[in-house]
């Protein structure tokens, strides 16, 4: 463990003396965060224990930002969260995805961003390339900003309009064919108002060649397009965020074809009132309904990171009417309405209330033999304690009370981070 901490040192102390050299502007930072939790009845039945979590872990991360004329790039070095008292062998990567890859990594530390920029000569063009993190409008179809995904971006900026392309590596298969690979391709254009109003559409067109998107059964060769359009802006003293994902294209197997139908609509505002500020989420996204034999893909379909994306125990930990966690509003249906106090200079308390839906039925849990919409109602708080310019430790904490289509018993959920950036 030492020896490889000890490397790295190395690398970066060179990396570092090497831009030096070059006379480029070189910054170095990243933080040490340090995570508790306690999650109870994860699994939605009282007498089922084996999904519980209890830990407290801890996530070093070191950047090296590098600038020079016409050039930059970034290397961002982690070991994402490491549970205390399970390191005898050295950190392991505790949450099973190895640094952007799919599978475990017991390596101590990996690479959560390592890209450059530049523009290129003579051309009003922008390159980004390497592994780094992205997302697409609000987040709401394609997220990765947590681990970060591999991938090229070109853009332009002409005056209030920015217009990108973006070329991701989703999987990479054998690396002699191409056959096997899923890559994504998407059209960003966002344009400014004015100061406080901007609209943006994208169209990410994803080739799917070996099912690693999930959208169909193995077998079908996959080219699914998803057409987003959102808005960001105040609407008198309303902070008011809303996007639109429609979804179509082509399956194409053996025997038969299925057609891509899945949509969502997303609405979120704040409003800002002094120390107070009330927030709202109206969402939607479709599904399948239980028992439909239609070959044709209606459920929405989105590639989301671990993160928490809206409620801290549904979606998040557990796994929403879309069958899996990390679906966003996939066959959710969501109303939320919650406030934030600035109740000292230092400490902000915060509380949220969702219903939540299934968009299409599911199968009762309760009642097998019965369908049911009802996925709940969750309760979540926040505190956040700013202790100094650098030091914060913010807690969350959430209930969960499931509906038929989802569990029997409540879930709860705290989870405290003590953060230092430097």
């Amino acid at each position: 463990m030492m020896k490889k901490f000890t490397v790295v040192l190395v690398v970066l102390a060179m990396t570092c003396l090497s831009s030096m050299a070059l006379a480029a502007d070189v910054t170095l930072g990243g933080s040490v965060q340090l995570r508790s939790r306690d999650f109870q009845t994860l699994s939605l039945d009282k007498t089922v224990h084996t999904a519980n979590q209890v830990d407290t872990q801890e996530r070093i991360m070191i950047d090296v930002n590098v600038k020079s004329e016409g050039a930059a790039g970034k290397i961002s070095l982690w070991n994402d969260f490491q549970t205390w008292g399970g390191n005898s062998g050295g950190f392991e990567n505790t949450q099973g995805v190895g640094f952007g890859k799919s599978g475990t990594d017991g390596s101590a530390f990996g690479f959560r961003e390592a890209w450059l920029l530049f523009n290129v000569p003579g051309v009003p063009v922008t390159v980004k390339a390497g592994h780094q993190l992205l997302q697409l409008g609000g987040g709401w179809f394609f997220r990765s900003m947590h681990f970060g995904s591999d991938a090229w971006v070109a853009f332009n900026d002409t005056g209030a309009n920015h217009l990108g392309f973006v070329n991701v590596k989703i999987a990479e298969g054998a690396s002699a064919k191409a056959d096997d690979d899923i890559d994504a391709y998407v059209i960003v254009d966002t344009y400014k108002i004015n100061d406080t109003n901007k609209i943006g559409v994208d169209l990410t067109m994803a080739n799917d060649r070996g099912n690693g998107l999930g959208f169909n059964t193995a077998g079908y060769d996959t080219k699914a397009q998803n057409l987003g359009i959102n808005y960001n802006g105040k609407l008198g003293p309303v902070n008011l965020f809303a996007q639109v994902d429609m979804q179509s294209g082509k399956a194409k197997g053996a025997t038969e074809d299925r057609k891509l139908k899945g949509n969502e609509v997303v609405i979120q505002g704040k409003v800002p009132m002094d120390a107070v500020t009330i927030n709202f989420t109206l969402a939607r996204g479709s599904g399948k309904k239980a028992g439909d034999t239609s070959v044709d893909y209606k459920q929405f379909v989105n590639f989301m990171d671990v993160d928490p994306h809206y409620t801290f125990l549904y979606e998040y930990k557990i796994a929403t009417a879309a069958g899996k966690k990390n679906t966003g509003f996939s066959n959710t249906t969501a109303i939320s309405a919650g406030a934030m106090l600035a109740a000292t200079k230092s400490v902000s308390v915060g509380l949220d209330v969702w219903y939540l839906q299934a968009t299409e039925k599911c199968v009762s849990v309760k009642d097998p033999t019965a369908y049911s919409k009802d996925a709940g109602t969750e309760v979540d708080a926040k505190i956040n304690w700013k202790i100094s310019d650098n030091l914060a430790w913010n807690w969350d904490l959430g209930y969960y009370k499931p509906g038929a289509a989802i569990g029997k018993d409540a879930a709860t959920g705290i989870m405290g981070v003590l953060a230092y950036k430097f």
